[in-house]
């Protein structure tokens, strides 16, 4: 027995002590499928660069960690890849024109629920609003808000400002607020709200906003509708503006087409070379055309399909379909499938979204540097910028004044098969894996050893 325990424990040093030894060696461009040189202009201690397309198509890894940045002499230099955000200005509030509206007569039909709850309203030039609310009847005071004949605009509107003659005394009411785009189809945009003027000696107290959520532009939403309660006392708009959703700033976006193929005539589906964490997937049609459809999404090729949304997607009378949010769910492929309808003979693109990154670099070493990405052995690298760019330099150095690094043409490295290497990590449990299954064979063959010998002694002995 003795001796078999010392041929398994040889066994099993003889294997582990190459995994135990071995070092991880230097990274070189060569580890990675494909590079690009970066020109350097001038002189300074931090480059940026915004990742090229290719790269988020051709690295290995949804999180772009297998993304460096080599010097001329092959070593790799200190990075951070934050994500590009554009600072948004303050915007303005958009001018809206203002309709008084009065109600016309109707008849009220007891038999016709429907009818009963219909409102005609007119405006002094002819402009006619057909509204069917069940607040009709008790509907008041009516205005209609409209963009500018001209305009451009197509911005979020997060609330609507309301202009108005002092009233004669404390003034309070409640207002119901619909939107339309083509002053037929009107939709309530929230339960009825509160107005208010109240004046307390030299104190006054004003409450002239409507919560707003929806998108306001010329071929999209542009009516208002304001109805106050009957019982609400008469008050004179002289104005109103729409003001757009305020924010600080918002995250670049680099857009990325999937390959589109037709598996049946109500089936399709769109991949990306690689899974991409999207932020959200756009649909093109034909124009003038309408398809409804059912969206499943999948993060790897060997995944199930998960269902994902039903909608009907559309490209009519210039407004086509909104994108879809994705909340960065890692993608491979979106699989669509028609619903009581055939594909058409020009298959729908559907593009998908990410956020777009900067890698800021430290120009260590000597130039011209390589930008390097695509290996499925890489780790993580990238730094945080605090620990790149020193705190007591930040200001001095903000990101959109590190000067940028220009890129030449994509070069290939180590090639494809740089994709699918395996990490250290991995390489590791593999080994142990393998150590594992050959421990067990040497058992298995110096059992059938040991079974045999002493079958050969109790055979001896019987002779």
């Amino acid at each position: 027995m003795k001796w078999m325990k010392r041929v398994v424990l040889g066994v099993a040093l003889s294997a582990a002590i190459p995994a135990f030894c071995a070092e991880a060696p230097a990274e070189t461009p060569g580890d990675y499928a494909f590079g690009m040189t970066l020109e350097t202009p001038s002189s300074a201690p931090w480059f940026r660069i915004d990742l090229p397309t290719q790269v988020y198509q051709q690295t290995a890894w949804p999180d772009m960690r297998d993304v460096r940045v080599f010097n001329q002499q092959g070593e790799t230099v200190p990075f951070s890849v934050v994500v590009q955000k554009t600072a948004v200005a303050t915007p303005e509030a958009i001018p809206l024109r203002v309709f008084p509206l009065t109600a016309a007569p109707f008849s009220v039909n007891t038999d016709n629920r429907r009818a009963s709850e219909t409102m005609v309203l007119r405006s002094s030039g002819g402009l006619e609003v057909h509204l069917q609310s069940e607040d009709a009847r008790n509907a008041g005071q009516s205005y209609l808000l409209a963009l500018p004949d001209e305009s451009k605009t197509s911005r979020y509107i997060s609330q609507l400002q309301l202009d108005w003659k002092t009233p004669a005394g404390n003034w309070q009411g409640k207002v119901s607020l619909y939107t339309s785009h083509d002053l037929d189809d009107w939709r309530l945009q929230d339960e009825p709200a509160t107005l208010m003027d109240l004046t307390s000696g030299t104190d006054r107290l004003k409450l002239d906003r409507l919560s707003l959520s929806t998108r306001l532009s010329s071929d999209g939403t542009r009516y208002l509708l304001l109805i106050f309660a009957d019982q609400t006392p008469p008050l004179t708009l002289t104005g109103a503006s729409a003001l757009p959703r305020n924010q600080d700033s918002e995250n670049d976006q680099v857009v990325l087409q999937s390959t589109g193929n037709r598996v049946s005539e109500n089936e399709a589906i769109y991949q990306w070379s690689q899974p991409q964490p999207l932020t959200s997937i756009a649909f093109a049609l034909e124009q003038g055309s309408v398809l409804p459809v059912e969206l499943a999404w999948r993060g790897t090729e060997k995944d199930a399909w998960q269902p994902l949304t039903k909608q009907m997607l559309y490209s009519l009378d210039n407004r086509s379909s909104e994108p879809f949010p994705m909340q960065e769910r890692v993608v491979q492929a979106i699989r669509l499938t028609t619903v009581n309808a055939h594909l058409p003979e020009t298959l729908p693109d559907i593009s998908g979204r990410r956020d777009q990154l900067t890698l800021v670099f430290n120009a260590q070493g000597k130039a011209p540097y390589m930008l390097a990405w695509g290996n499925g052995a890489a780790e993580p690298a990238s730094i945080a910028m605090n620990m790149l760019i020193p705190e007591a330099l930040e200001k001095a150095w903000p990101l959109e004044a590190i000067p940028r690094a220009d890129a030449l043409e994509p070069v290939t490295l180590g090639g494809e098969a740089r994709l699918t290497a395996t990490s250290k990590a991995e390489r590791a449990s593999q080994w142990q894996t393998m150590l594992v299954w050959g421990a067990l064979i040497v058992g298995v063959v110096l059992l059938t050893g040991m079974a045999w010998r002493i079958w050969r002694e109790v055979k001896h002995k019987a002779e």
